[in-house]
């Protein structure tokens, strides 16, 4: 118990002996009875106050529960089609994959000379009857800008006036600025044999491709063509078509074209003489 300092017992000495006796008594009355009503809460009301919130209460209102909507079915979108180049009909060889050209009997024309084209860097075989002499475009049947040199060979003749004509043609070009070629030889080739299917053909000819195979330092790709029936008489109904087309150092490949129906079946082994003596010219 702490002692009473010199400065209280001062303070203290002018008042009787008593007083202080009572003041402890008291202060000991107030004691015992302020404990309970410390553990009373000091009040009568056993429920403790909430703090007032600085926010107003906000009662919710009950809601009558709204009658379900049907959620909207899902339309099926058809894609508007995308509109893709039309091209002729024709069952493929796909490129890298080699089917050698058969070697069709029969003797075939005789060789005569060799044909050079300087323009493509091309030089062939020239074949003699019943072929016609190699020669410049503007000499050949069709007069296009597009040859260099053609072989040609009518075929026959017919409609009502027997007033028109189908021919064989050997044709050494340069492979078509406007064709889309790709970058293969094997493209150059699909290139020309479509372009030639779909504008020196009629309407419903279809193609099947019957070789596919390298050819020196380009690419043979040969096609069978089948017509409709001629509403004018016109008696091919097949066509052996093969486009070759050869890398020969200039900006476009050299394409050498033959095509030869099958009335004149007797001449498709001339395919397998030009394929063989097929060289490419050094430019100078």
């Amino acid at each position: 118990m702490p002692r009473t300092s010199d400065r209280m017992r001062r303070l203290m000495a002018p008042f009787p002996s008593w007083i202080p006796l009572l003041g402890s008594a008291v202060l000991l009355a107030e004691l015992v009875i302020g404990i309970p009503m410390a553990v009373d809460g000091g009040g009568s009301d056993p429920v403790p106050r909430s703090m007032e919130s600085s926010s107003p209460i906000v009662t919710a209102t009950p809601v009558s529960p709204r009658s379900a909507e049907p959620s909207p079915t899902p339309t099926r979108v058809t894609p508007t089609p995308t509109p893709t180049p039309t091209g002729p009909e024709v069952r493929r060889i796909p490129e890298g994959t080699v089917v050698k050209l058969r070697r069709y009997r029969g003797q075939g024309s005789p060789v005569i000379g060799r044909v050079t084209d300087p323009k493509t860097g091309l030089s062939f075989a020239e074949l003699g009857s019943p072929w016609r002499r190699s020669r410049a475009v503007s000499d050949g049947p069709v007069k296009d800008g597009r040859y260099n040199l053609r072989q040609t060979l009518l075929t026959e003749t017919y409609g009502s006036d027997d007033d028109r004509e189908w021919w064989a043609d050997i044709d050494s070009q340069h492979l078509w600025s406007d064709l889309d070629a790709g970058d293969s030889p094997y493209d150059a080739a699909r290139a020309m044999l479509d372009y030639k299917q779909g504008g020196a053909f009629p309407n419903g000819t279809t193609g099947r491709d019957i070789a596919s195979q390298p050819v020196g330092r380009g690419w043979l790709l040969a096609r069978m063509i089948q017509m409709p029936p001629s509403p004018d008489g016109r008696k091919a109904r097949r066509e052996l078509s093969v486009a070759i087309a050869v890398d020969t150092g200039r900006p476009r490949p050299a394409v050498l074209w033959i095509t030869i129906p099958d009335t004149h079946q007797r001449l498709w082994p001339d395919v397998d003489t030009l394929v063989k003596s097929l060289k490419v010219v050094p430019r100078r």
